[in-house]
Parts: structure tokens; sequence; C-alpha cells
């Protein structure tokens, strides 16, 4: 009887004692269990619907037209003919480029385009003068010392400026071959080129002008594209 006793109270301090291990392992695989997600809102968010994603399309566009018209009224350069007028044929007797040429020079060399227009002018303006003091100088042939001098100056500037701009033919004559013959070389060498050859004539022009300035009345702005350009850039640079 006392071992039946004993073997009973030893059975239930187990039982006890595996009742307080119960919670642990309990614990233990609710640790080990991944924790499930939460179900997600069933309510999807609402897309934006076409009109809407059409209209701010059209915003879109409609700033990026505006941006392009502001930037080349405001921003694009304003000394090159060639962005707002189509080449027209001039007679540039001095001038010994061919006809293509001279387009080419339009297209491509617009500021020096611009030079060379104004460097015609220039030397009719050389011509009449010289021609002036010759018709002076053979009318007072006693005083021909005196026009002479004059003539000489004149005579000088005027050669000085035709040399400038033969100098300036042969580099254009060059591009524009090598343009025909390899568009993509051609182009790389109008970039490297045109500074250059814009600021050698544009410094000429300015030289020769300290004499022919004296001859030009102020005149009112010409009209037409092409001549107020022209004009226009004339006094902006020279």
């Amino acid at each position: 009887m006392l071992g039946f006793g004993k073997k009973k109270k030893k059975d239930k301090e187990e039982v006890k004692a595996s009742e307080k291990d119960l919670p642990e392992e309990q614990e233990e695989e609710s640790k080990d269990e991944p924790d499930t997600p939460e179900e997600p809102d069933k309510k999807k968010r609402k897309l934006p619907s076409k009109k809407v994603i059409i209209i701010v399309l059209l915003v879109l566009v409609a700033v990026g037209v505006s941006s392009y018209i502001v930037y080349s009224l405001y921003f694009t350069p304003k000394n090159s003919i060639s962005k707002n007028a189509t080449y027209q044929k001039l007679e540039l007797k001095h001038m010994s480029l061919p006809e293509e040429m001279l387009r080419f020079t339009f297209d491509y060399f617009p500021d020096l385009y611009v030079a060379m227009i104004i460097f015609n002018s220039e030397i009719n303006l050389f011509n009449n003068e010289i021609a002036r003091i010759d018709a002076i100088a053979q009318k007072y042939p006693d005083q021909k010392k005196i026009a002479d001098k004059e003539k000489k100056t004149w005579g000088k500037t005027k050669n000085t400026l035709q040399k400038t701009f033969l100098k300036i033919e042969k580099p254009v004559k060059a591009t524009y071959v090598l343009f025909r013959v390899n568009k993509e070389q051609g182009l790389t060498q109008i970039e490297a080129k045109s500074k250059e050859l814009t600021d050698l004539a544009l410094s000429a022009l300015a030289s020769a002008q300290e004499l022919t300035q004296k001859l030009k009345s102020d005149d009112t702005v010409p009209q037409g594209l092409i001549k107020g350009t022209i004009y226009k850039l004339k006094k902006k640079f020279l």
C-alpha cells in the first residue's frame, strides 16, 4: 500500500511538471510559426482616368511649345540673317567666290556672309572716293601732290581690306569642297573655322571704316528683311 501511494504521488508530480512545461513549449511553437500577413485592403487604389492623363499630356505639350517659342525669340543668336531669311542672290562683284560658294557661306557661315556684303559696299565707297580725288587732281594739276597723298591713304587701306578677304576666301573654298566630299568632316571644319574667319573679316572692316565712316550719312533703316538686317548688324558690330 505504501508503495502504491508513493507511485500515485509521483505520477501527480510528473503531471504538474508537464503542465508547467506546456506553456513554454507552446510559446516556442508560436515563435517558430511565421507571422501571417495582414490581409491587404480589398479596395484597390483608383488609377487616374484617361481624360485626366490626356489633359496632363496636353499641358506638358503646351509648356514645351511655349518654352521653345520663348527661347527662339529671346535667347537664339540675333546676328545670323539665315535664321530669319531665305537666300537671295546678290551681286557681290568684289568677291571672287562662285555663286554656289556664296550660297554655302550664307547657309553655314551666316555672319561671314554679312561681312562679305558689307565688304562689297565698302570697296564701292573706296572706289568712289578715289575717283573723286582723281577728278580734283585733274582739275587742279598744280596741286596734284595733295591729291596724291590723300589718294595713297585710301588706296593703301583699300588694298589691305581686299587682301584680307582674299585670304578668307581660300578656307571657304576648301571647306565647301570638303563638305561636298565628306559632309561630317565638312561640318567639323565649319565649326572650327566659323569664328576665326568672321572675326578676321570684322576686324578688317573696322579698320577700313575708320576712313569710310566720314563718307556715310545717318540713313534711315533700309526697307526689306535682308537689307534691314544687314544695316542693324553693321550698327551693332561695326
